[in-house]
């Protein structure tokens, strides 16, 4: 293939050139050179590609100094990416952290721990007169009926005195009994019956007491406080 031998700095350069590859000389009026007398190898594909002409765009050979095709100078390529392309990449957004302290959380209410009665509380009202019984202190049985000295009977409450024996109450008709720290309720086999809550206790069948629970022997109305 003919070739140009530059007239200026005598690099050659390939038939047709405009302008040295070098020094950017103009070559449009330099005849070409006989043929070379052997084909010189040629480099790879990948390897041979050289960098494109900032002004025309035009490729050239690795290490052009001049673009072969307008005669810019090749060393204004950008050797980073274009600013247009740099301007496109999106900033990362900033993470916002919310410091705001979490308020803090409202205590729950405790409960009491359970303590087990030592002795049966409080007392009986008499529905009738609201006249109020207490308990002796510190018992864990009470009996509740009616006195009679000559048999040598004497409950713990006396309900005589407050009607017992018009309403049917028995010498020894009920009792209150603490059992496991609970107050119970026991009928003592008699003859009218005892009723807690309107519901008829089996005789000797202790049920639990709770504070307000209605109480009748025979038809003696009382109701139980633990205060």
């Amino acid at each position: 293939m003919s070739e140009i031998i530059c007239p200026s700095c005598g690099t050659q350069a390939p038939a047709g050139a405009v302008f040295c590859d070098n020094c950017g000389f103009d070559l449009r009026h330099v005849a070409p050179s006989s043929p070379a007398p052997a084909p010189v190898a040629t480099m790879p594909e990948a390897a041979a590609a050289g960098p494109n002409c900032p002004v025309c765009g035009h490729p050239n050979v690795p290490g052009a100094v001049f673009c072969e095709n307008c005669g810019a100078e090749m060393s204004a390529t950008p050797a980073s990416q274009p600013l247009a392309e740099q301007a496109a990449i999106p900033a990362e957004t900033p993470v916002i952290v919310d410091e705001t302290p979490l308020p803090e959380p409202a205590a729950q209410p405790v409960p009491a721990p359970f303590v087990p009665l030592t002795a049966i509380p409080g007392g009986l009202l008499v529905r009738s007169t609201n006249a109020s019984l207490p308990f002796p202190p510190g018992k864990q049985a009470i009996v509740l009926g009616r006195e009679d000295p000559v048999s040598g009977i004497f409950p713990d409450i006396d309900l005589d005195p407050h009607g017992g024996l018009e309403s049917g109450v028995g010498r020894q008709h009920a009792r209150l009994v603490l059992q496991n720290g609970q107050v119970f309720l026991e009928d003592l086999d008699s003859v009218n019956g005892t009723a807690l809550n309107r519901q008829r206790l089996a005789p000797r069948q202790p049920s639990p007491v709770k504070d307000g629970d209605e109480i009748r022997l025979g038809k003696l109305v009382l109701l139980y406080s633990a205060a």
